[in-house]
């Protein structure tokens, strides 16, 4: 019987076969390169479903280029709309930084805290409106992913992009002692501080930007707890009102006078000794729904006022009480709407992925 050569399957490539596989493995590892060592300035590489707490690292020079909004539901009210789409500049592909805009409703918040900050489930759970908690999770979302927070009533008005990176700037926006590179905070306009509470200035929580993980940040959100427990906690029947001094500026401004005067020791290696931006950098008009005919009433009287709020009285009457024009430096005006989580009922409203493209990731 004649030998047979035995045939085996086959299973080897040809030559021409093999420098095609090897081509295909070449460029899928240049893609993963590619991803991998990116700056992140293409919506391609936001389209990529990322882990929050990854978002940091894309970032390691600069404030991320991410702006961050929070609200009950993700839906916003019909007379913010226009404010919320003037942010949509900031998102033109063929900018040389490319900004990218992120949601965070109450769930997620919660979820946030109760993944990544077990130590401040306990006094969360112990606020007791909308606007109580947005003043935490808000300071969270900045915490945990870095970039700008903003109100949905601040409206855009000028590119914040140079501010990613505060110490390059010369002036610019920030006070003459700015000392800051990872942090830049906005001031309450300069009435709301001295009539309100008898200070020069006040730390507002309307407009923040920060890197993540910021020692101001961790700051705040350890001692936090602590605080609230012993001042508010017991108080359960607030208002919206009383917020400002339980998570809003008020809080932040006690704990911000606190961070600052560290001794040298106790200086973190990004404690910042200033990060404040000037008052009319990000909100420069006050709050024209109450203001004006508030300062008027107690100027009448300035016998029971402070030296600093007489003094203000004294300039205030040299204006007629008039609302000062927006200055061309501003970046943002802050429009005092008091829509977010009062009365949404009545409200028309759309979701805020409707106006804007929002970036999401896994946390």
């Amino acid at each position: 019987m004649p030998s047979q050569k035995l045939k085996f399957p086959c299973c080897c490539l040809s030559t021409a076969n093999k420098w095609k596989s090897f081509l295909l493995i070449l460029v899928v590892a240049s893609v993963l390169l590619c991803l991998l060592s990116a700056n992140w300035t293409s919506q391609s590489i936001f389209s990529y479903k990322w882990q929050c707490g990854e978002l940091p690292f894309r970032f390691p020079d600069s404030i991320p280029p991410l702006v961050h909004w929070t609200s009950k539901d993700g839906r916003v009210p019909a007379k913010l709309i226009p404010i919320v789409r003037s942010w949509a500049r900031l998102s033109n592909g063929s900018r040389i930084q490319a900004w990218h805009f992120m949601h965070w409703d109450d769930k997620q918040i919660s979820e946030l805290i109760s993944k990544h900050y077990p130590y401040l489930v306990q006094s969360y759970r112990k606020l007791v409106n909308g606007l109580e908690r947005s003043d935490i999770g808000r300071l969270v979302v900045l915490h945990h992913v870095g970039g700008l927070y903003v109100d949905t009533d601040v409206e855009l008005l000028r590119d914040p992009t140079p501010l990613l990176r505060p110490s390059q700037l010369q002036g610019a926006g920030l006070t003459p002692n700015f000392d800051c590179e990872s942090a830049v905070w906005s001031q309450e306009p300069t009435e709301h501080a001295v009539f309100t509470f008898n200070l020069p200035a006040l730390i507002s929580n309307a407009v923040m930007m920060s890197r993540a993980k910021h020692s101001f940040l961790n700051f705040v959100l350890k001692n936090w707890p602590a605080w609230f427990n012993q001042n508010w906690a017991k108080k359960v029947f607030r208002s919206h009102l009383d917020a400002f001094r339980v998570t809003g500026p008020r809080m932040l401004h006690t704990f911000y006078e606190k961070y600052t005067a560290l001794k040298k020791s106790d200086r973190p290696a990004d404690w910042c000794g200033n990060m404040l931006a000037e008052a009319d950098a990000f909100q420069p008009i006050w709050d024209v729904a109450w203001i004006p005919d508030r300062l008027k009433s107690l100027c009448k009287k300035a016998e029971k006022l402070s030296p600093l709020q007489r003094r203000h009285c004294k300039r205030l009457n040299g204006t007629k009480f008039s609302t000062k024009q927006i200055p061309n430096r501003s970046f943002t005006v802050h429009r005092f709407m008091h829509l977010s989580y009062r009365g949404r009922l009545r409200m028309a409203t759309s979701p805020i992925s409707s106006i804007l493209p929002i970036f999401g990731c896994r946390l």
